[in-house]
């Protein structure tokens, strides 16, 4: 393509070829004249709308004046303050928690067996407190990160507490320490030397004899294993209850029996009938508990009324 320019005062003609080519540069040209306007009018109006206007600054750019990124930062260090605050009060109330249930744990371990308590081992290690103070020299984001870190500290202290918990509970509703008869009925004869009721005599008594109605439920004092049953002619029907430790509570002069040998039960389930089989002037529940083999007084480990540790 060509153009033809005719000069009117000296009649020259001028012609002018155009290509692709050409046309292709001159756009070129344009274009980047063009850029480099557009560059320059934002980046004016940006710094006029920083110096003039802050809210006009983050609209065009997304970010903010110093002023703003302080006032900022300083609201969030009082946030994370706030979070720390109620960290060391969360700490502070699981020590407290931790001191009620050693407490609730002391009134229902029996004193024959705290020391064979899974909490009385002996302890140690470096002390590594966690704090929740901020430190002014560090970074916001450095602060944040040690928050977390607190906060996942907190979170593996209470899992290990309540592991902890939760054996020493497993422990002790192993243990002989529950009722063996509802509400404790009748106590007709403790512990120890007594006058023989058929003889009248004065004889060693290995156990201790509830007064019951006939029929009344004989439940399971602690979680065990039934390792022996069947029947004596001083102790009539019979049954006995492995637990943990070393520890066997026996049931004897019932009437009826519902476990079997063998079989696992758990504190307050229901494993006989009150009876007055064998050696017996009445009916009643003899109950032993004997610790590796030797007869301890049971009235030691009565410390709750069927209150049942565990059936869960």
């Amino acid at each position: 393509m060509q153009l033809i320019w005719i000069s009117g005062s000296t009649a020259q003609v001028k012609k002018i070829n155009i290509t692709a080519r050409t046309l292709i540069k001159a756009a070129a040209v344009v274009s980047f004249i063009l850029i480099l306007l557009g560059v320059g009018i934002h980046s004016l109006g940006f710094r006029v709308a920083i110096q003039y206007s802050p809210e006009l600054a983050r609209e065009i750019g997304g970010v903010i004046t110093v002023q703003e990124k302080d006032a900022i930062e300083t609201s969030y260090r009082a946030r994370l303050h706030e979070l720390q605050n109620q960290l060391t009060q969360l700490t502070e109330r699981i020590v407290e928690m931790k001191a009620l249930k050693d407490r609730f744990a002391d009134l229902a371990t029996p004193a024959p067996v705290k020391r064979l308590s899974p909490e009385s081992g002996n302890k140690g290690g470096a002390y590594q407190p966690i704090t929740f103070k901020l430190t002014p020299q560090k970074s916001l984001v450095d602060e944040l990160d040690h928050a977390l870190g607190n906060t996942s500290s907190i979170q593996q202290g209470v899992k290990n507490l309540e592991n902890s918990w939760r054996e020493q509970y497993e422990w002790l509703s192993q243990l002989p320490t529950g009722s063996p008869i509802q509400n404790q009925l009748g106590l007709s004869s403790n512990f120890g030397s007594r006058l023989d009721p058929f003889t009248n005599l004065l004889a060693q008594h290995p156990g201790i004899d509830f007064s019951a109605p006939s029929g009344t439920p004989i439940i399971a004092s602690g979680n065990g294993t039934v390792t022996s049953l069947g029947y004596d002619a001083a102790y009539g029907n019979y049954l006995e209850i492995s637990h943990s430790d070393g520890f066997v509570s026996k049931y004897a002069h019932a009437k009826k029996i519902h476990v079997q040998q063998g079989q696992t039960v758990k504190r307050g389930q229901i494993i006989a009938e009150v009876g007055s089989t064998g050696r017996s002037t009445g009916p009643h529940l003899h109950y032993e508990i004997t610790h590796n083999g030797k007869h301890v007084n049971p009235m030691q480990f009565l410390i709750s009324s069927n209150t049942q540790l565990a059936k869960k």
